[in-house]
């Protein structure tokens, strides 16, 4: 574990929550595609983060913990996907879980970076996609291959696109939420 991840993680202590479940994904995104499609009629959070990436978590916790704050933050369905970037493996899943503030959350880990690989072509990065908060509106459909382009998205990587904000993040998913 790198220093920065460790000393978030001993930082976190106090946001953390229980480890919660997660689910794999295999030779393809299939289940995530799926929760994704049966939640249609719904603002839907997806993200790319790494169990091991300090500012992956402290993205994903602050991420969460406004989409908590929402009023209506429950209505809105959010996917967690941890990814094996910085060396992560497995085992670093179930504490990296603990950081997600909202408890309604679906979590996965995808250990091939399938979603990673998918998401450099859909937001035209040079790179696999990781470190990248995400959002639908409730009409958006995963029809394809390749996963939707987001209505909005922010990140914390050198690729193009607007650096995270959380707080700005949740105001535009209470846009897509009509509130």
């Amino acid at each position: 574990m790198g220093v920065t991840a460790l000393l978030f993680s001993l930082g976190a202590c106090t946001r953390s929550g229980s480890e919660r479940p997660y689910k794999m994904i295999g030779s393809s995104p299939d289940a995530v595609q799926a929760a994704f499609n049966a939640d249609m009629g719904r603002v839907r959070v997806l993200m790319l983060v790494s169990p091991t990436c300090g500012l992956c978590l402290e993205g994903a916790a602050d991420v969460t913990e406004q989409l908590a704050k929402l009023e209506y933050g429950r209505e809105t369905r959010v996917y967690v996907v941890w990814v094996p970037r910085l060396n992560a493996v497995e085992k670093n899943v179930p504490a990296a879980t603990r950081v997600v503030a909202a408890s309604w959350a679906q979590q996965y880990w995808d250990p091939n970076d399938l979603l990673g690989q998918q998401y450099k072509q859909v937001l035209g990065w040079n790179e696999n996609a990781w470190d990248v908060y995400m959002v639908y509106g409730p009409q958006v459909q995963w029809k394809r291959n390749l996963p939707p382009p987001p209505e909005f998205y922010m990140h914390q990587t050198s690729e193009k696109g607007p650096r995270l904000d959380a707080q700005a993040f949740a105001s535009r998913v209470e846009q897509l939420l009509g509130r």
